[in-house]
């Protein structure tokens, strides 16, 4: 059999771990597989890669972390991959300075619905009184959201959802929360039980800051000590099979009918065909879907960010020295997130002489703005916020994502299961953060387990758990 893969992202490296083990446990079924991973960059990792700028500072695309306890298959590859790690104590906020009508920046405990105890004493009256209102209301349990906004009026009150949840909805998604829908919640958005708000309401509001804010087995994460983010994917490539990655190969076409890629080689215009038997997508589905043809074309969205790394002289400020990252719904600032990077590991020239931060900032698709404005934006907000002074930097690097966010609009999973359809059919699987656009389960872990249960699927027949395509069939043709 032979498995094709489009894109060497952590999808790719899952399967290409999962084949690894599986020539070890299961040989007679392992050893005809041939594997190919097609991945466009000199390096694999996609989004998840890590850049050094031309002073030195290393980037990652975005605001990565892993918590161990969510995936522990993904944990044990990806510490085979890595040999040291960092652990980081979690510690997170969220600068609701407009609600205070401040300027500059004014830091509350996250998430926000957490901190209603701090907030004016309209807005939390008024917050109170919404959730009051569904506490006492049983009948409220009944309700089935539709939307997200449906989702926040039940749980929380118009309150909340006007003064947090639209402006940081609109600066992270870059769309209204009445076009998106409820099932991408999950985990990541935390509801506020009415005996948490009476703990909440009963501490003193200036020890709030140190109350238990219910992050669990996520008040920790892992960072590799060296390398970034993408040092996790370069080590796991390497202690592969050197011969299923084909770096600097870019698919272009895909030609269902005939299971058949089309490729060429960076620095040549000849054009190259592979036949396959299966075909793993972790390429974009709305452009999988454009060039095999087999359905209309996918009525899904998507934004695109802008990652603005900004590196630092010392010293860092001591409001900034325990800090994680930060939340800015605040719409005078293009930032939605600000990562303290040099927190993470040894990613700065030297880490005794500077600091960096990494701020994302999402747009829409049509909005035309190139990278170095939205860097010269970025830096001024985080003057603005007081995070770092002009005379600090001395390294600003930017890169655009096209494809940013998989925006979980309340079309989304009719049309996703349109497209699987069709694209199983012919023995073609469309996994990742973009191959799959379920932002629910598009993280690092969730791609790599995603990508190993798919190998799973096509040579052992066991059912995927991670990405639920919809498709009533689901038996691999092995």
């Amino acid at each position: 059999m032979k498995i094709a893969i489009i894109g060497g992202a952590p999808t790719a490296l899952g399967a290409a771990y999962k084949l690894n083990e599986l020539k070890q446990t299961h040989p007679e079924i392992a050893k005809d597989v041939e594997l190919v991973i097609f991945e466009k960059q000199p390096i694999v990792g996609g989004l998840s890669c890590t850049i050094t700028d031309e002073k030195g500072f290393l980037w990652d695309m975005g605001g990565h972390i892993t918590f161990s306890h969510n995936a522990p298959y993904y944990d044990k590859a990806t510490k085979w991959a890595v040999d040291e790690w960092n652990s980081i104590k979690r510690n997170c906020l969220v600068d609701m300075n407009y609600l205070y009508d401040i300027k500059g920046i004014k830091l509350v405990p996250y998430p926000a619905q957490y901190a209603v105890p701090l907030f004016p004493e309209k807005v939390k009256q008024n917050c109170l009184k919404d959730l009051k209102e569904r506490y006492d209301n049983p009948a409220n349990e009944s309700i089935v959201p539709v939307t997200f906004a449906d989702w926040i009026e039940k749980n929380f009150g118009p309150t909340i959802h006007n003064e947090f949840f639209k402006p940081y909805t609109r600066k992270v998604w870059t769309v209204e929360t009445s076009i998106m829908n409820p099932g991408w919640v999950g985990t990541r958005v935390a509801k506020l039980p009415q005996e948490k708000l009476e703990s909440l309401c009963a501490i003193d509001p200036e020890k709030l800051s140190d109350a238990d804010f219910g992050w669990g087995p996520n008040a920790e994460f892992t960072f590799p000590k060296y390398g970034g983010t993408g040092a996790v994917w370069k080590g796991m490539a390497e202690k592969l099979d050197p011969t299923w990655f084909k770096t600097d190969h870019n698919v272009i076409g895909v030609n269902a009918e005939k299971q058949e890629v089309s490729y060429q080689v960076t620095g040549s215009d000849e054009l190259h065909k592979m036949k396959y038997d299966a075909l793993i997508n972790t390429a974009p589905i709305d452009q999988l879907i454009k060039q095999t043809n087999v359905t209309a074309p996918l009525n899904i969205l998507r934004n695109k960010v802008y990652v603005v790394g900004v590196g630092l002289r010392l010293p860092m400020p001591p409001a900034c020295e325990n800090l994680t990252w930060l939340y800015f719904p605040d719409r005078n600032v293009p930032f939605f997130r600000v990562t303290f990077f040099s927190r993470y590991g040894e990613v700065t020239p030297d880490n005794t002489k500077y600091w960096s931060v990494m701020c994302e900032c999402a747009t829409p698709i049509d909005v035309v703005m190139d990278k170095e404005e939205m860097a010269k934006k970025a830096v001024e907000g985080l003057i603005l916020k007081s995070i770092i002074t002009q005379e600090q930097v001395e390294s600003v690097w930017s890169i655009l994502l096209p494809y940013g966010y998989p925006i979980p609009t309340v079309e989304r999973d009719v049309e996703l299961e349109r497209a699987h359809t069709a694209l199983e059919k012919h023995n073609i699987y469309s996994r990742g953060r973009f191959g799959g656009w379920k932002y629910e389960v598009s993280n690092q872990d969730h791609c790599f387990m995603q990508g190993a249960e798919i190998i799973d699927r096509l040579l052992l027949n066991q059912p995927e758990k991670m990405y639920q395509t919809g498709v009533q069939t689901t038996r691999a043709e092995a």
